[in-house]
């Protein structure tokens, strides 16, 4: 007998075991896209505007540690403290002045990447030293980072053809 109690107590158990709720899917995170878009684009103006000020420590916050600046005909600038360099070394040109303006963030349904493009006017001294301006646009990916905050991980801006070039 003591088999048959156990093939009763083990179809009580399979039977009961039958009956539990599955558990609940998980809920998807907060839809927090707008509010992110809404920093990423206040974060744009601030940048811009440390840039418009030649303050490269400030411009150099806005990227993570391993964030990486491709630039045209020239080797990546790859980490925040190549960028600080490069950046700092750039500021030191007497005509330099760089602006750029947002027109699209888009954040991920995920809320862990953004890109943003838009474009931007740079000047520097060129080979005379007088005033040469570039104009042109570019695509940056922004991550939020462990503390909620977001870094840019890509910078790419592309430059407009010149002027006379379509002469």
């Amino acid at each position: 007998m003591p088999s048959l109690s156990r093939c009763f107590l083990l179809a009580g158990v399979l039977a009961l075991a039958g009956c539990t709720q599955p558990a609940p899917a998980p809920s998807a995170p907060p839809d927090t896209r707008a509010a992110d878009e809404a920093a990423i684009h206040a974060a744009v103006t601030e940048w811009s505007a440390s840039a418009q000020a030649k303050d490269a420590d400030k411009f150099c916050s806005f990227y993570a540690e391993d964030g990486v600046v491709m630039l045209e005909d020239a080797p990546d600038v790859s980490g925040k403290t190549a960028i600080r360099e490069a950046i700092g070394g750039m500021m030191q040109d007497p005509n330099f002045a760089l602006s750029f303006v947002a027109d699209k963030v888009v954040v991920a349904r995920s809320g862990d990447l953004a890109y943003e493009t838009g474009t931007y006017a740079m000047t520097l001294s060129d080979a005379k030293k007088r005033p040469s301006t570039e104009k042109g646009n570019y695509v940056v990916v922004w991550q939020k980072q462990a503390d909620g905050a977001w870094k840019v991980v890509r910078d790419v801006p592309v430059s407009d053809p010149p002027a006379d070039a379509a002469k």
